[in-house]
């Protein structure tokens, strides 16, 4: 398995705007404020629901028109049957600058290779009653308008999702009790994906980018200080807006996509865009200092989503 290789480049700071001084040389982020800079996004990316056990199967629907089917009498906590009110948190993030304002994109492990994945949508669910922990005893039901990334897409799988120490997270394929399936909504006249889920957790409806070329790996060069932990490089595939993956595993050669390094400095994110990147074989590319800029999150996450 390849995996991504970084450079450290001895480089001297280049004026970039305002930003630097072209005889200083900037000390690199830490690994714990470049993570926090995602926490407003899950924050802000998060909705609440509550309803009362004993009113049994009850149905939420989302911002986006997603809808939760659970039933509350498949609640337990400490193992105990649950009664009064619980407490569902409920995330959906369907677009590029979602998955970058919360850091959670879209790489799935095939085999044991990282690839790409388009996405039909990625959700969180969970039920806590006074901070603690919910199980269920039977599925809950999820349906996604498939109209939110696109239209149907055939076949899509099935993908449950792990988070590292550092809140990066990798897609693995669910077991086969948890589907996903595109039919016509019971509730609505359009079509859906339709998940049977027996776990709280992270969710994903995805499908493996095409790699019928050949897949390679990209090593990136990045200035000294930078690498595993204090930064990541995502990759944005061309005319796709429902994937945002990051550098790291196997790639289709031929992939037209942009290349983005994001780091921090100052509360802000450092970053440098690659545009109109054509993925060959051992694939490398260079992030000079020189070529960083900062931004707020939002202001990186419009330049994210107006990439074609």
């Amino acid at each position: 398995m390849k995996f991504l290789q970084i450079s450290l480049l001895s480089l001297i700071l280049f004026s970039c705007g305002n930003d630097y001084d072209d005889n200083l040389v900037y000390e690199a982020t830490s690994s714990e404020a470049f993570y926090s800079l995602f926490e407003p996004g899950l924050q802000n990316q998060t909705q609440n629901f509550q309803f009362n056990a004993e009113d049994g199967m009850t149905t939420f629907t989302s911002i986006n028109g997603v809808i939760l089917t659970i039933n509350g009498s498949c609640l337990l906590k400490n193992g105990q049957p649950v009664t009064g009110q619980v407490d569902i948190e409920f995330v959906e993030i369907f677009k590029r600058s979602e998955m970058f304002l919360t850091n959670k994109l879209t790489m799935g492990l095939n085999g044991n290779q990282k690839q790409l994945l388009n996405s039909g949508g990625e959700f969180y669910i969970n039920a806590t009653q006074n901070g603690e922990q919910l199980t269920l005893t039977c599925e809950m039901h999820l349906e996604v308008p498939t109209q939110l990334t696109g239209g149907t897409v055939n076949p899509m799988e099935m993908f449950t999702g792990n988070i590292d120490s550092n809140g990066n997270l990798i897609w693995e394929l669910a077991p086969m009790v948890e589907r996903w399936t595109a039919s016509l909504s019971s509730n609505v006249n359009q079509e859906g994906y339709n998940a049977l889920l027996s776990n709280f957790g992270w969710f994903n409806c995805d499908y493996f980018q095409n790699s019928s070329n050949g897949t390679t790996s990209i090593t990136a060069n990045v200035p000294q200080g930078y690498g595993y932990g204090n930064s990541l490089i995502l990759i944005a595939t061309k005319n796709i807006p429902n994937s945002l993956g990051s550098i790291g595993g196997e790639y289709p050669i031929g992939l037209e996509c942009h290349l983005i390094f994001i780091s921090e400095r100052n509360g802000s994110f450092l970053y440098s865009i690659l545009e109109n990147q054509t993925i060959v074989n051992n694939h490398n590319v260079s992030f000079p200092l020189s070529g960083m800029q900062t931004a707020t999150s939002s202001e990186l996450a419009t330049i994210i989503d107006n990439l074609q």
